[in-house]
């Protein structure tokens, strides 16, 4: 059994990684102590915990949308496929052909994506290149020989999104056909951050200069472009209406904005240091946000008023996540610690079941 912070659940080290199953049952975390923890969503309490990836860091986590998988991206420079229906069982490894090299870069894994239909898997490999698998045959099917960052897979599964040192594209999955959305000679800055909306018609955009730009993923007509912060876009999620997108940005700033019109809704004042992660809750009533500040805030997303500050963890916060169904908010922050709490306890003249 692994050791815990000040007796609360969680790691030895700092938490890369938060993710919950799309059905509800399941959140897992991941750590720089080599560890992946599986908890029991509803109850808050840990199910199954082991060491993975030749105890290297374990850096990313995806589930399939059946709930019944696990992936984990780690320092070993492997993306691995858990079974976790009963005991956590390794069922498959995912490893690039890569060029010979004198160094490992093995931090290029960190990021990949589980498409929400379960069929592909995407990852960034040691060659600049961006590896599309199967995500039930578990095999390689193609490449996209561009220099991405990060991918992001639409709602809807036909599109990969994949940006990065100044360039986006849009792949399509089925066909193979790249779509240019952002060229190295477009000069609008390096892309940080990037989100579908639910319905997989619009993507947006953040920056490193604070710009945001939004694109009508059905006409491809000139996006929307304007500035939202002074410093880097570090957050960015739409609303589940697809009405409002949500960002925060290095200067400590959260801010709410018309994602059709960029106009400005509303901000978010009270986090005292950057916020490195916020979401809505399932029904838009409610936002949950992570900061270096050491708390958790919800705020009432119609008007900002922050309903409840948090200050159950000991360092950073670096992950929240509501659990489909909105009962449960979860975090996790750079001390190991993980925290599961029923929002009817958070904020219970506000909560409605």
């Amino acid at each position: 059994m692994l050791t815990r912070v000040a007796g609360k659940p969680g790691h030895d080290s700092y938490v890369n990684a938060l993710v919950v199953s799309s059905d509800g049952r399941w959140v897992a975390t991941a750590s720089g102590d080599s560890t992946i923890i599986l908890w029991d969503a509803r109850n808050a309490c840990i199910s199954q915990e082991w060491f993975a990836h030749d105890n290297r860091k374990v850096w990313n986590l995806a589930f399939s949308p059946n709930g019944q998988q696990l992936a984990s991206a780690g320092g070993d420079g492997k993306v691995v496929i858990w079974d976790i229906s009963g005991s956590s069982q390794q069922v498959a490894t995912l490893t690039a052909q890569r060029r010979a090299s004198r160094t490992r870069r093995t931090s290029m894994f960190r990021e990949f994506a589980w498409s929400s239909d379960g069929d592909y898997i995407a990852f960034r490999d040691h060659n600049y290149t961006m590896q599309l698998w199967d995500g039930r045959t578990f095999q390689l099917l193609d490449r996209l020989k561009h220099t991405p960052v990060e991918p992001v897979f639409s709602p809807d599964s036909r599109w990969l999104l994949v940006y990065g040192w100044d360039s986006l594209f849009a792949w399509n999955v089925a066909s193979g056909a790249c779509l240019t959305l952002q060229s190295q000679d477009d000069k609008h800055g390096i892309p940080l951050r990037a989100a579908f909306t639910r319905l997989s018609t619009h993507i947006a955009v953040g920056y490193g200069d604070g710009k945001v730009r939004v694109w009508d993923f059905t006409t491809r007509q000139e996006p929307l472009l304007w500035n939202a912060h002074d410093d880097k876009v570090m957050v960015l999620v739409f609303s589940p209406d697809d009405l409002l997108l949500l960002s925060a940005s290095t200067d400590e700033t959260m801010k709410m904005w018309n994602a059709r019109t960029g106009a400005m809704v509303q901000s978010f004042e009270g986090h005292e240091s950057m916020v490195n992660m916020a979401r809505f809750s399932p029904c838009g009533k409610f936002v949950a946000s992570a900061s270096c500040d050491k708390t958790v805030r919800v705020w009432r997303a119609n008007n900002g008023t922050c309903l409840a500050t948090l200050s159950d963890h000991g360092d950073e916060v670096t992950h929240v996540a509501f659990t489909p169904d909105g009962t449960m908010l979860w975090s996790a922050a750079d001390d190991g610690t993980v925290l599961g709490r029923r929002l009817q306890d958070i904020i219970p003249d506000d909560f409605i079941p």
